[in-house]
């Protein structure tokens, strides 16, 4: 007995410094060192040929089986070069940044054991078996199980991991090694991922046909999409949506490049780590059933296991901007990764500025039908462009229908890139990347759009703003003011659509409110053209009663800086069928707070009538407030006017 056990220990000893001689120095079978002193109840399970089938009538609904007669690698030597600029997305101030996670082209087969040898020296690694990371906790009814993804620390030696649903095997790494490091993994299969530049189109439809993996990655420099094998053999053999690899993943590849890092100023050599490129790519993944909605934004991007979602990934015409959305919904939700909402994209703007990249996506293909980007653009921008237009009080992040729509709120980004060049988005985002300050209000981010885009053009775009109801502080206005002349185009009235407008001269005075409760039928244009045959008239039809009608505010902007007034002149409207009568005159320098300097009663003829001050006064604003009218129904109430303008001294 006692022989027995001592030539057991024997063995045990030589087993162990025996292995001590291999190459990494030691072996822990399960990659953790145990120095507690602890006496072991049981063993650390090792069994390579056992298989957990626990959840194998759950991994058989998502994300399958794996064919047992799939080749399961055995010591297969594979590198990864992990280096990599850690670019967060605080750094970038973006919402999401890719992680440092890297592709081993290996997947893991439902409740099998993988073992993963490390080099000595590699720490700071963990594995990742699973690409679909939702966590579906609380959702009802469930399609698959809540976690279906596991990770664990790698360390130097053999590691051993398994997951019950099976999965694509990846390594998470939180810092950079300078060289490639060779692993050796065993159990595990083949993937049979495209990827970029190294798998033709042939070599990759082979490889899938001979494959029982169910999900392999299409890879390339700046995306990768994890997707069903099942949905690539349909579409490789489809007459109707083939899927041409290279083809689809360059075209992705370009658009990261050109349309999200470059359009963002992020450039892979760049002199300042904020501004280079992530150097790990951006991630998407169809899945059974995702946290939110039919996609949703994150790392990955998550989408619905459809083929309308896949095409968009794989198909080139869903890509082709010239006749369709060139995948809207998919740049949709890597467009939202890539806003800064703590810098400048402002709270209406959560479902718009992520859109703005379609726009350069199809403006460098010299793609300028944006009615195919998406239906509810031709549908809805030219109510747009009227509301942007009219001299009625605007809120850009109001409630009112024109406008409220995230499609009508790109309106303005799209004419202010299409006039002044898309570069103007490469400034904002590179200024927010540098800024001092993250900025916690919405009048604050307006601020900053409106600063750094006037100093982009070096030009004062305060009436691009005014235009379209996007308020500014006074103190920020007369700061770019006092810097840069004014545009002199009203560049708020060019259609993007149309790819028209927008040339007119601003001339002043001008009328730039007219406000009351009730809408304008006239243009307010027509008061300060020096011609007293054009007219202005409020709201006639449907009729609005007296109680409601008035008073109405005309505020007219005689000049950019303040100017000496003398008084104003007025007009009625020939042949008007209802007189403006009792007026209040009120002056300002900022358009907010106000003055009077008189009232008077406008005379119920077409005589020019001129209202002179008690005393010269200097002013950029001025309001008329007309309180009633010759006649006062209480079923219908209105009046109009000819002319309103300013008299210089």
């Amino acid at each position: 007995m006692r022989k027995n056990l001592f030539l057991a220990m024997c063995a045990c000893t030589l087993l162990f410094f025996g292995q001590g001689c291999k190459k990494y120095g030691y072996t822990i079978p399960d990659g953790y060192a145990d120095d507690s002193g602890n006496v072991a109840d049981g063993a650390i399970d090792t069994n390579m040929k056992w298989i957990d089938k626990t959840m194998y009538a759950k991994a058989k609904v998502f994300p399958g089986l794996v064919d047992p007669a799939e080749p399961r690698v055995q010591n297969e030597k594979f590198t990864l070069d992990l280096n990599f600029t850690d670019q967060t997305a605080g750094n970038l101030r973006i919402t999401v940044a890719p992680e440092p996670q890297f592709s081993t082209g290996y997947y893991a087969a439902p409740g099998e054991l993988i073992k993963i040898e490390v080099p000595v020296g590699i720490e700071g690694l963990r594995v990742q078996i699973g690409g679909h990371t939702d966590n579906l906790s609380g959702k009802s009814p469930l399609l698959r199980d809540p976690v279906i993804y596991n990770r664990q620390q790698l360390y130097g030696g053999v590691n051993y991991v398994r997951n019950l649903y099976g999965g694509t095997i990846y390594f998470l790494a939180n810092k950079a090694f300078p060289v490639p490091v060779e692993f050796i993994i065993s159990n595990a299969c083949v993937s049979p991922d495209f990827i970029l530049g190294k798998t033709t189109d042939a070599e990759f439809r082979a490889k899938v046909i001979a494959s029982k993996v169910p999900w392999l990655e299409l890879r390339s420099k700046r995306v990768i999409f994890l997707v069903p094998r099942d949905k690539v053999l349909n579409r490789l053999s489809s007459a109707t949506v083939p899927f041409y690899p290279t083809l689809a993943i360059s075209k992705w590849n370009e658009i990261f490049d050109l349309d999200y890092n470059a359009w963002m100023g992020l450039s892979d050599n760049a002199a300042d780590e904020k501004d280079r490129s992530p150097q790990g790519a951006w991630r998407g993944a169809l899945d059974i059933q995702i946290t939110n909605g039919g996609a949703h934004s994150g790392f990955p991007f998550m989408a619905q296991n459809t083929y309308g979602w896949f095409d968009s990934f794989t198909s080139v015409k869903a890509l082709d901007v010239t006749t369709s959305g060139g995948s809207w919904g998919s740049l949709h939700e890597f467009g939202h990764n890539c806003q800064q909402p703590s810098v400048w994209s402002w709270s209406t703007l959560g479902e718009t500025s992520n859109n703005l990249f379609s726009f350069k996506y199809a403006n460098r293909l010299a793609a300028t039908n944006y009615g195919v980007l998406h239906s509810a653009l031709p549908r809805l921008w030219p109510g747009a462009l009227a509301w942007g237009a009219t001299l009625l009080p605007k809120n850009f992040d109001g409630t009112d229908p024109a406008i409220s729509s995230p499609f009508t709120r790109l309106v303005p980004f799209v004419q202010f890139f299409e006039i002044y060049g898309y570069e103007a988005m490469t400034y904002l985002y590179t200024q927010a990347r540098h800024a001092e300050r993250l900025n916690g209000s919405d009048i604050a981010k307006h601020n900053f759009v409106y600063e750094k885009w006037s100093d982009y053009k070096k030009i004062d775009f305060a009436p691009f703003f005014d235009a379209w109801g996007i308020a500014l502080s006074r103190a920020v206005k007369d700061k770019v003011a006092a810097k840069y002349p004014e545009m002199t185009d009203k560049t708020w009235e060019y259609n993007p659509l149309s790819h028209t407008g927008g040339k007119t001269k601003i001339t002043y005075p001008y009328i730039q409110t007219i406000s009351n409760i009730n809408s304008t039928e006239g243009s307010g244009n027509n008061l300060t053209d020096n011609k007293a045959t054009t007219y202005w008239i409020s709201q006639k039809t449907p009729a609005i009663s007296a109680s409601n009608a008035f008073p109405i505010n005309l505020v007219l902007k005689a000049a950019r800086f303040p100017i000496a007034i003398k008084g104003v002149t007025l007009t009625q409207q020939q042949g008007s069928a209802n007189y403006a009568k009792d007026m209040e005159v009120l002056i300002s320098n900022d358009d907010s707070e106000y003055s009077t300097v008189g009232t008077f009663t406008l005379p119920a003829n077409t005589t020019k009538f001129n209202y002179n001050f008690s005393a010269v006064a200097n002013a950029r604003f001025v309001k008329l407030v007309i309180k009633n009218a010759v006649t006062m129904s209480t079923t219908n109430a209105f009046t109009s006017l000819s002319e309103f303008n300013i008299i210089k001294p």
